[in-house]
């Protein structure tokens, strides 16, 4: 059964997110939202290669946002939601994210051991 979905594209800018694209995508039969979230973040990439920097990976989740990455490790994000843009359910069914490694941060990894 094909459902009707939403979109929001949001970068990750100082401390916040800032929402650069909605959209509806009706009625898209036996594609999984996981599925549908990477390929907008990947059309979005495509779309912006200059908003990339290094040691950034794409990678998906599902519908529960406590497995999201934090902030201060996304640049860019896509959240699909089932419903269109003005009843959309109110968490994302799947996410995908741009992520940056712990070690392209700049920040020491700390190991302190007695």
């Amino acid at each position: 059964m094909a459902d009707d979905y939403s979109y929001e594209v949001a970068l990750h800018t100082g401390d916040a997110w800032r929402i650069t694209d909605t959209g509806d995508l009706a009625r898209i039969p036996d594609r999984d939202p996981k599925e549908t979230a990477r390929a907008l973040l990947q059309d979005w990439l495509l779309a912006n290669p200059n908003s990339l920097i290094g040691g950034q990976r794409l990678e998906v989740f599902g519908d529960d946002p406590g497995s999201y990455p934090a902030q201060a490790r996304s640049g860019a994000r896509v959240w699909v939601f089932r419903g269109r843009r003005v009843a959309h359910e109110e968490l994302p069914t799947a996410a995908a994210y741009l992520v940056t490694e712990q070690e392209d941060l700049g920040e020491p990894d700390l190991d302190i051991r007695i």
